[in-house]
């Protein structure tokens, strides 16, 4: 029987503690919350806390439009982080959520000098254009979220369907505008990332500039599954989590995931 902990902290952040000095805090992807999360507080209860981030215009924040600055939300976040009582912090974004850890990662750093290790799912690295791809332009925000909720598959019908369509364009939305401040540098922090063999939206070889993004350790695994395998099958993530706990090379955490 799962562990029944109930969550603590504020509509941003939220805290489910198991009383460790360590914790995953996951960012959410366009279009979706912390449910995409659902079940992750029990399966990472033996060696990690949760904490989840919830963006404003999803979920029990529907009605709060998402029109924050990215500088001022980073930093938000990482202030919040800075206030909980954890020695080791693992910052977890799929997507959306992969610009959102590292932009975090990147903030703790510089108001601390604290490193957390990043681990990045399904998004391409900084800097972000139009040109290069990295960010949808208005006229494809439609074609966009079809492609997303043809991957959510019946999880996305109805009523359910249309408040995450609307909720997914409204984030890329947000995105196009505020994604290329973004100014990359490289961070002393441990990065792993992890793609799709089928995902139709992101090359796994892409993903491979990340690297050029630390100065650490450096690892990339690919998994079975389009973009939105982390929906359909996230024990491949979860067992990459929960490994480093206890190890401590890049090489021999992204293997479990094989």
């Amino acid at each position: 029987m799962g562990q029944q902990v109930r969550p603590t902290g504020d509509r941003l952040l939220r805290r489910y503690s198991h009383g460790h000095r360590r914790a995953v805090v996951c960012f959410h992807h366009a279009g979706g919350g912390m449910s995409a999360f659902r079940g992750w507080a029990d399966a990472l209860a033996p060696n990690f806390d949760l904490v989840l981030v919830q963006l404003k215009g999803r979920e029990d924040r529907i009605v709060e439009p998402l029109t924050d600055d990215l500088g001022d939300l980073v930093l938000e976040i990482a202030q919040a982080i800075c206030r909980m009582p954890y020695d080791d912090v693992v910052l977890l974004g799929h997507s959306m959520g992969a610009t959102l850890a590292w932009a975090v990662a990147d903030m703790l750093w510089a108001i601390e000098r604290r490193p957390a290790r990043v681990v990045l799912s399904a998004q391409a690295p900084p800097p972000y254009s139009r040109k290069s791809g990295g960010l949808p332009a208005p006229e494809d925000f439609a074609e966009c979220a079809a492609g997303f909720l043809d991957a959510l598959g019946e999880a996305a019908t109805g009523t359910v369907g249309e408040f995450y369509g609307d909720t997914l364009a409204a984030d890329l939305a947000w995105m196009s505008r505020e994604f290329p401040s973004l100014t990359p540098r490289p961070l002393p922090v441990d990065v792993y990332c992890v793609s799709a063999e089928q995902d139709l939206l992101l090359k796994p070889d892409v993903m491979g500039g990340w690297a050029a993004l630390t100065t650490r350790d450096f690892s990339q695994v690919t998994v079975a599954g389009g973009h939105m395998y982390l929906l359909a099958d996230p024990g491949p993530l979860l067992r990459l989590v929960n490994m480093l706990a206890v190890q401590d090379s890049a090489d021999k955490a992204a293997a479990v995931v094989r």
